[in-house]
């Protein structure tokens, strides 16, 4: 009984200390997406991000062998967050293409609320076309949200014979290239991003019409323009 009870008091401690060193883990990647966010790549040091969550740069070294090690985890962190909040915005969407425009103003919030992350991303795919593991990490990133606008897309445009047109795989890219390209220009340019992404929504809901037309089909112009309207 006493050997028992040892044995249950050390999977105890084994599992507190497991989840210890999963809560410092977490909190050291945080970290290095804010510092990450604010200085960029290039000019972060391991320091930097030990500073920012406060533990000794000994301690970062016991979890991350280096920069890239940890700019690897980010990715991974970041790429959940993202899915993530992509699927919150239209949750509560039921019509297609409603939920379509709404992950477009998700996309738009995110570039005016959020430009470290726009930073990290960026910073992120430059440092990756010199790193095969945060290429590879940044690719899944990129196809795990094409996929995610891919659902979105079939679910607006199945119906119609816009796939004559074009794949929706291929729109979904466009899409989500697009989003990148004009988060990219918000950054350089130090401009808003709003009247780009409202300039997108047009072209995207101008498929819509022009699969309309393809089916023989009156467009619902007067309803696509209201929702426009909502959206601006």
């Amino acid at each position: 009984m006493v050997i028992s009870a040892i044995e249950t008091g050390t999977l105890v401690n084994a599992r507190v200390e497991v989840e210890d060193e999963a809560g410092r883990r977490s909190q050291i990647v945080h970290a290095a997406a804010a510092v990450l966010g604010r200085k960029g790549y290039g000019a972060t040091s391991l320091k930097d991000v030990a500073r920012e969550a406060g533990v000794a740069p000994g301690l970062l070294h016991y979890y991350f062998e280096s920069k890239e090690e940890l700019l690897v985890e980010v990715v991974v962190v970041m790429e959940r967050r993202m899915i993530a909040e992509w699927k919150r915005s239209v949750a509560a969407v039921d019509d297609p293409l409603e939920r379509l425009v709404a992950g477009l103003d998700h996309a738009e919030a995110r570039c005016a609320g959020q430009p470290e992350t726009l930073r990290l991303v960026l910073d992120l795919y430059t440092a990756s076309l010199n790193s095969p593991a945060l290429r590879q990490r940044c690719a899944s990133l990129c196809s795990h949200l094409v996929e995610e606008i891919e659902t979105e897309v079939r679910r607006a445009l199945g119906p119609l014979p816009a796939y004559s047109l074009v794949a929706p795989r291929d729109l979904a890219g466009a899409i989500a290239s697009a989003i990148d390209g004009i988060a990219l220009s918000g950054l350089v340019l130090q401009q808003p991003t709003a009247a780009r992404f409202h300039a997108l929504k047009v072209l995207l809901l101008s498929l819509v019409v022009t699969a309309h037309v393809t089916a023989g089909r009156t467009p619902p112009v007067s309803r696509l323009a209201e929702m426009l309207s909502r959206h601006s």
